[in-house]
């Protein structure tokens, strides 16, 4: 039986930080559920974005055109290609509510698309990833049930939460060029950050916007810069009509001065958050291979700030050993038996700073060897 608190589940999102505190040891909890980047912002920028504090909480923020210059500063973006989002949740739910009506998105995968997908009855068909595949697109087979079903609309993940694993150009390239019957195509490169240590080698598709205006790329900047409280996101499409369409259905004040001062700061912070990218992905990968050598678990692959585990061992099960570790070590991390395409065998984990990521290593090997 699983602990009351996750009895709060919404719309197959975990309970937040502050709501499973309450049965943590000491009611500290160490978050490996929710996925940003633990290594930025640095204390310095905390710092700054802490002080005057009452001329933010006062003021209005500035509208979209500042908000735009400053994220495309920011990311390399072009400001007339995008808009801005109070998280990319808010851009989800507009570019699902006012494009498409035949979706098709992977699973398992981040299901707040299919959420709001369903919330407007659009129709949608759930394209399985193999767990015998890695988990990975088998290009053929999506693009044979595009046309067999008549999609015009599609969500691609890239790379694919809680999977971790990344499209190359060259296969989204192929979509976009051998399905024009799709009017929409949706890239969420939200963990797109963490997919290569050479930036050069990071398959994002903005170079590729103008060449095809169905093409939308969805970005949580909360993610890669590590501050998902201040909910801040972007969608970027060549496509004026769709920019001015999601526009129209936007709040005139949609970001809060605060997120509006962090940006400003991390333009001048530029080098330290490639430091903490970097650090990040490094982190990760040392993370999977401690993850490995436990004998018992099935590491998958991942090109993201974080880890897709299977427990091979029959005795145990993904929810007892998410309530063991936060409850007895104040770990937090993400139990995938309510993934649709997982089962209760599965963990997923975010990368956390080293010391708490051995902490991690080591409650799960204690656990798997009662």
């Amino acid at each position: 039986m699983t602990l009351p608190v996750f009895g709060s589940e919404e719309r197959q999102h975990s309970p937040s930080v502050f709501q499973v505190a309450s049965i943590a040891p000491g009611k500290k909890v160490v978050d490996f559920c929710y996925l940003s980047n633990k290594f930025f912002p640095t204390p310095e920028i905390i710092v700054q974005l802490a002080e005057d504090f009452e001329s933010i909480v006062r003021n209005y923020p500035s509208m979209q055109p500042e908000q735009r210059r400053l994220v495309g500063a920011l990311t390399g973006f072009a400001p007339e290609q995008i808009v801005v989002g109070n998280g990319a949740s808010e851009l989800i739910h507009l570019v699902t509510a006012r494009l498409g009506q035949r979706w098709l998105m992977p699973f398992p995968s981040y299901m707040e698309y299919e959420n709001v997908i369903r919330d407007f009855d659009k129709q949608i068909h759930c394209f399985q990833l193999q767990e015998g595949e890695n988990f990975q697109v088998n290009l053929d087979r999506l693009l044979s049930e595009v046309s067999q079903r008549r999609i015009d609309a599609l969500v691609l993940p890239n790379p694919n939460s809680p999977t971790g694993q990344k499209i190359s150009p060259e296969d989204l390239l192929a979509i976009l060029t051998k399905a024009p019957q799709l009017n929409t195509v949706v890239v969420d490169e939200s963990f797109i950050e963490f997919t290569s240590v050479q930036r050069e080698n990071i398959p994002t598709l903005r170079p590729f916007l103008d060449r095809f205006p169905q093409l939308i790329i969805m970005r949580s900047l909360g993610k890669d810069f590590g501050v998902c409280g201040l909910r801040l996101g972007l969608m970027a499409t060549a496509n004026q009509d769709c920019l001015n369409e999601i526009q129209r259905f936007l709040p005139i004040w949609n970001i809060s001065p605060l997120a509006e001062k962090f940006l400003r700061i991390c333009i001048d912070h530029r080098d330290d958050y490639e430091k903490a990218r970097l650090a990040c992905i490094h982190e990760t990968q040392s993370l999977a291979r401690k993850l490995s050598a436990i004998g018992s678990l099935k590491v998958f692959e991942t090109f993201s700030n974080f880890i897709l585990f299977k427990i091979q061992d029959e005795r145990h099960t993904s929810v007892e050993l998410r309530d063991y570790l936060l409850q007895r070590l104040g770990l937090y991390v993400r139990d995938c038996s309510r993934k649709l395409g997982l089962s209760d065998k599965f963990i997923r984990v975010g990368t956390n700073l080293p010391e708490e990521n051995q902490r991690l290593v080591n409650g799960i090997a204690v656990f798997l060897s009662q």
